[in-house]
């Protein structure tokens, strides 16, 4: 290959690369102009208030364990968000906080065949001043968001999940430690659970001790 086929061929992989940015660009604006605008076509959970809350029983709640036992992702809250999608009644439908609990999934689910999912990574710390706080939550669901937009999943109105997330690390804020050394870890986390095309064979929340 020549010097000028090879100027040519990098050239048009930069124009196709920039028109490539481009649309993810304009992709990403239209994300923005969904999710801040007051349209029908806003993807909301009916209105965060409506939150349907299923508290544990006294028999239910965990002990919770000494700030110097924590590690990561073997220590559960006892209560966990749920909120489901159907296209076919509306879209979004009204969250739910319950128990915590194992998930029900068909063997054909999209997640499963497809990897159709996402997640976010989030902190609640307790201060000085023993109030609770998320770290810029904002962000995590403006970048949730856009994943969930190349993924083809569904998107959602970024301030009504963080009311979700409030209500919810409200009712778990005791499993918020009280000490500067740690912290709530909290991942919100998108599925595909639509019905795949294929053939359904059977196959045979946590803390986050530091910074």
């Amino acid at each position: 290959m020549g010097t000028n086929s090879l100027c040519q061929t990098v050239t048009i992989g930069l124009r196709n690369l920039i028109k490539n940015h481009k649309d993810q660009i304009k992709h990403v604006k239209q994300l923005h102009k969904w999710t801040s605008s007051t349209s029908p076509k806003l993807k909301t959970f009916r209105q965060a208030q409506e939150i349907h809350v299923q508290l544990c029983s006294p028999e239910q709640l965990q002990p919770k364990p000494e700030v110097s036992q924590l590690k990561f992702g073997t220590v559960f809250t006892d209560h966990m968000l749920q909120i489901e999608f159907n296209e076919q009644v509306g879209g979004w439908q009204a969250p739910s906080i319950s128990p915590l609990k194992y998930l029900t999934l068909h063997p054909a689910s999209k997640v499963l065949h497809y990897a159709v999912e996402l997640f976010e990574g989030m902190k609640a710390y307790r201060g000085v001043d023993g109030h609770i706080r998320m770290f810029r939550p904002e962000l995590n669901m403006e970048r949730m968001n856009r994943s969930a937009l190349r993924a083809g999943l569904p998107q959602f109105d970024p301030e009504e999940m963080i009311q979700c997330l409030n209500r919810l690390i409200q009712i778990d804020q005791e499993w918020v430690p009280h000490t500067t050394a740690a912290s709530l870890y909290i991942r919100p986390t998108l599925i595909g659970t639509d019905v795949s095309k294929v053939s359904p064979f059977t196959l045979g929340e946590s803390h986050h001790r530091g910074g």
